[in-house]
């Protein structure tokens, strides 16, 4: 039976635990972060609305993050160029309906089930037009899909959209060393340099796991993350109770990387990890350091999970300057439904002509990959 959820609070953790889940992010006790450090509430444009499912018994069967968007903030597939076309033809865009986890354009499925199977899901896709059209919602949208579900979406007339990340993937190598044979001399030699500054400007890395990271440290690195935003003019999503949160409720999935100079915290990275794959998130120092974002954010970040043999690590949104330190280009995709069935079909001319330039840039920034020819 179909309903919709206003809180994760609502959601008992145990029959969560039930679904099928490989994700950090889609975890009970991310999204619990995210919600109860109110970093997604109403005042800032994301209300909770979770699709959920039960069974004849009554327990969880389904979940689907789902919120009410009175805006397109913290979501990284941009859509302003839909709203702004709403506008002009006096139509309301929103609110609209987002499937996607709050901030973090992470590729994952959306739609956890007890088993992977295709007909529960195809149930949730359905129910999602369904509510569209029964509180006259303008469209659905399903961020950073994976797998079986774009099928799905495909078949129920949902529009995939193309975009891009930089992902660096694990061939097997037993050393970061070895991963560096694998470039051309002058990227190897760029690397090498950079991370031969960072050793004679005497800063010293190191990484924390777990109950290591003390709450002293997450002070510290909030306080890194405040900093670095605000010189970048970049927005604050995520506030302190939250990354205390995580770091209480989850400890097991965060890695933290800390830079010391005369054994003083001068920067720090934060990533979260599963199984296979090492995401890295959030970083701040307390100034400019010349190279010491590669070292924290990707250097470190590929050492580990060369060290912890993980397949991925993905590095979050932007940066074509991640291709010469051995991340690679990759599609990532979106879902999209419009209840409107003209302006249906006038966003899916549009996205396909989009797509065929996102086909050329990949094929374009693929050229600049930095790995030895294999021919």
């Amino acid at each position: 039976m179909l309903e919709v959820c206003n809180s994760i609070n609502n959601i008992p953790k145990d029959q969560f635990l039930k679904l099928e889940n490989d994700n950090p992010f889609l975890s009970y006790d991310f999204l619990w972060s995210l919600e109860n450090s109110d970093c997604v509430n109403e005042n800032v444009g994301w209300i909770t609305n979770h699709i959920i499912h039960r069974d004849d018994e009554g327990k969880l069967d389904t979940f689907t993050p789902t919120y009410l968007k009175y805006n397109s903030f913290g979501e990284f597939i941009f859509d302003h160029a839909w709203a702004d076309f709403y506008n002009k033809i006096n139509v309301q865009y929103y609110p609209k309906l987002l499937v996607g986890i709050p901030f973090t354009p992470v590729r994952s499925s959306k739609f956890l089930v007890r088993k992977n199977e295709t007909a529960k899901k195809l149930n949730i896709v359905r129910d999602i037009k369904k509510i569209l059209e029964s509180n006259n919602i303008s469209s659905a949208h399903i961020n950073f899909i994976l797998g079986d579900d774009i099928k799905i979406l495909n078949g129920e007339n949902f529009i995939r959209r193309k975009s891009k990340q930089f992902i660096w993937e694990n061939n097997n190598y037993i050393s970061f060393n070895e991963f560096l044979d694998c470039l051309t001399s002058r990227k190897r030699k760029m690397i090498k340099k950079e991370r031969q500054y960072i050793n004679e400007e005497g800063i010293v890395v190191e990484c924390l796991e777990g109950k290591e990271i003390t709450p002293d440290l997450i002070e510290l690195f909030y306080q890194f993350y405040l900093d670095t935003n605000y010189r970048k003019w970049g927005n604050v999503y995520l506030n302190f109770d939250f990354f205390k949160n995580i770091i209480t409720r989850m400890p097991s999935n965060i890695l933290l990387v800390v830079a010391k100079k005369n054994n003083e915290i001068i920067a720090t990275s934060l990533h979260i990890k599963s199984d296979k794959v090492l995401y890295g998130r959030y970083w701040g120092a307390n100034n400019y350091y010349k190279y010491l974002h590669y070292e924290l954010c990707y250097y470190q970040a590929i050492e580990y999970a060369i060290k912890n043999k993980l397949n991925f690590v993905e590095a979050g949104a932007g940066g074509a300057h991640k291709i010469s330190r051995g991340y690679s280009p990759t599609y990532t995709y979106s879902a999209h439904y419009f209840a409107n069935e003209k302006i249906h079909s006038l966003i899916s001319d549009y996205v396909d002509r989009e797509g065929d330039y996102i086909d050329e840039e990949i094929d374009y920034l693929s050229k600049f990959k930095p790995f030895k020819s294999t021919e």
